[in-house]
């Protein structure tokens, strides 16, 4: 009963624990999202409006201490401090949706370096200093784009949409350049070479790009890849026709006409004899340059396949003495068999090879056709008949050792082998009734040997 009650009183307070902890998070997570939405609605910093939460909350843990004191007067505090708090808070929640939408504002968005936040009311953000923008229907789908990874691109369209054409809305951000010439971009967020934030498209900013893009609309200049083939001067005038733009590292890109570079924005120059030259002798050295490295791959190419053909002639070799050493292993594995098949094989064996030697001559041969017939089994383990053989030879070196070969043999049932284990159990340990099993299951298995040692029994 004790221990019983002991697991019910660990029980209650692991549960009571695990509650605690559950009722604690909730309470966290709630607090937070309260914090979240009173710093959203009143534009206050998040780190403050969360200091000043936690603070009212405890104060409201010391009031509500107050409740229990036996003093009159702390009571009194208690209940008015806590009235109070909650008076507060409650105007604090009923004024968030009027001070979400007051003086008729709508939600607005600021740009920032790393991120998009929202606010209540278009003005000025306080924390940046930045323009909060107004937040339409449209642009939230944009800021949905910019935080799933867009970035802001420039528009090289001669006829961009501007505007929403149900809404009204612009849809276009642009900036202007060092030569206030205005860029157009799909998305808000900065401009990739300057750093400044884009602005959403107006009207009248729509006009000056309009006369502006007027006054430069001319052909634009295609790239002539092979000017030797397209030819540097008119051949009925000599005036050039190739104009040219030359790169930070020297290099030479033609144009069939004058114009500014689209990356770098700097002006195509007329080409000259000298720029020819120059850009000629640029084009030698990079053929040379190209045979030089041509030559040298090849060469590389050349010693690689040398030393290839070196490996592969080595591990032909190596191969070929492993093959040796491995036949020659094999026989002279195949010896130590032979060796044991000639010296310890019994004449009536039917699975011997070779004519096989009496007992008597085994007798005189045992130590060496013990350990050839070693190495065999060693060689060969699964090779009954080297089994045998080394059980025949180690009668008359370790009849312990015999029997015990010759009786893993009759489980195996090795026909030669009951013979031999019968004869041990006759002669060594006069038991003649296991012997004479032994002979008939020798015989059953047409053994000769054991036929006749039945036969001398009977007789």
């Amino acid at each position: 009963m004790t221990q019983i009650a002991i697991v019910i009183v660990a029980c209650i307070l692991v549960g009571g624990l695990f509650f605690w902890l559950c009722n604690e998070l909730v309470y966290y997570y709630l607090a937070r999202s309260y914090a979240e939405e009173l710093a959203d609605a009143y534009d206050l910093n998040r780190g403050i409006t969360r200091a000043i939460l936690w603070a009212s909350f405890a104060a409201i843990a010391v009031c509500a201490g107050f409740l229990f004191s036996f003093s009159k007067q702390k009571r009194r505090i208690g209940y008015a401090g806590l009235l109070s708090l909650i008076i507060g808070h409650s105007l604090l929640l009923g004024r968030i949706e009027t001070n979400f939408s007051k003086s008729g504002a709508e939600k607005c968005y600021v740009m920032t370096r790393t991120s998009i936040k929202t606010l209540n009311r278009v003005g000025i953000d306080p924390e940046t200093g930045r323009e909060c923008r107004p937040l339409t229907p449209q642009i939230v789908e944009k800021i949905a784009e910019y935080r799933s990874g867009h970035r802001p691109k420039q528009i090289t369209s001669t006829d961009p949409t501007f505007f929403d054409p149900t809404t009204g809305e612009p849809v276009v951000w642009y900036s202007k350049n060092t030569r206030d010439e205005i860029e157009l971009f799909n998305l808000m967020g900065f401009h990739p070479q300057t750093g400044e934030e884009l602005i959403p498209i107006t009207r009248p900013i729509v006009d000056t790009w309009k006369q502006q893009a007027a006054k430069i609309i001319r052909r634009v200049p295609v790239r002539v890849d092979d000017p030797e083939k397209f030819g540097f001067f008119d051949p009925t005038t000599g005036s050039a026709k190739v104009w040219y733009w030359r790169s930070a590292n020297g290099e030479y890109e033609f144009y069939d006409g004058p114009g500014f570079h689209p990356r770098s924005g700097d002006q195509f120059q007329i080409v000259t004899r000298d720029v020819i030259a120059e850009w000629r002798q640029q084009q030698e050295d990079v053929a040379a340059k190209k045979r030089a490295e041509q030559e040298q791959r090849e060469k590389e190419a050349r010693e690689r396949a040398e030393r290839e053909a070196q490996q592969a002639r080595e591990v032909a070799e190596r191969e070929r003495l492993a093959r040796e050493a491995a036949a020659e292993a094999l026989r002279q594995q195949q010896q130590s068999a032979n060796e044991c098949d000639r010296l310890a094989a019994n004449p009536t064996d039917a699975r011997k090879i070779g004519e096989g030697v009496s007992f008597d001559l085994l007798k005189r041969q045992a130590d060496q056709a013990f350990d050839a017939c070693v190495r065999a089994t060693q060689t060969f383990p699964s090779e009954l008949r080297y089994q045998y053989q080394l059980g025949r030879a180690a009668q008359f070196k370790d009849k312990k050792q015999a029997f015990d070969i010759f009786t893993r043999l009759v489980q195996a049932n090795y026909a030669a082998a009951f013979d031999n284990l019968g004869g041990m159990y006759l002669y060594d340990r006069k038991d003649a009734a296991s012997a004479i099993q032994l002979f008939k299951r020798g015989s059953a298995l047409d053994d000769a040997d054991s036929m006749v040692s039945l036969v001398d029994l009977i007789e």
